[in-house]
């Protein structure tokens, strides 16, 4: 049996009970953000972890889909924006789906936006850090990009937010 089939017979098997455990896996909730001025563009994700130390490196997993992946290689500057348990308002305004950007609306549009060489900082968020893209690598239906903290700043001393899923195959 091939890596593929042994997945494939595990997922058809247990679906089910797998989702419900992956959900159970806690994760911050964060703002990636790129660009300056009218070109800024930011995305919700929770798939943001510290993967090395020296230098520190953290990995931003990406849907496939996601326009602003185009922004994210090699080289690209982005900010990670941590939100805290009282960021409602921010994390409402980029769980908003796509079509709405479509339609002309600004994520940022109401926030308090501080333009940093690396991207728009979110200032009221917990903190950020500035990051420079190392690679990406895809993973299934996402890609994950590794970037290196070139900077940061603790901006709140509220606690961060956590997200569970209540299933692991769906945000």
């Amino acid at each position: 049996m091939n890596a593929a089939t042994d997945v494939d017979a595990l997922t058809q098997k247990n679906k089910e009970a797998i989702g419900k455990a992956l959900g159970r896996i806690a994760s911050g909730v964060y703002i990636v953000t790129v660009g300056q001025g009218d070109e800024k563009d930011g995305m919700l994700a929770t798939w943001v972890s510290q993967v090395a130390f020296e230098p520190p490196i953290l990995s931003i997993v990406v849907k496939k889909e996601r326009p602003i992946l185009s922004k994210l290689s090699f080289g690209s500057k982005l900010i990670v924006n941590v939100l805290g348990k009282g960021n409602m308002e921010i994390f409402k305004k980029f769980a908003k789906p796509f079509a709405s950007i479509a339609e002309g609306m600004s994520r940022f549009d109401g926030l308090a936006v501080a333009d940093n060489a690396d991207g728009p900082v979110l200032s009221d968020s917990v903190a950020f850090l500035s990051c420079s893209v190392l690679t990406q690598t895809a993973a299934g239906d996402h890609i994950v990009v590794l970037a290196q903290v070139l900077d940061g700043a603790l901006l709140q001393a509220d606690e961060p937010m956590v997200h569970l899923r209540s299933n692991g195959f769906q945000y």
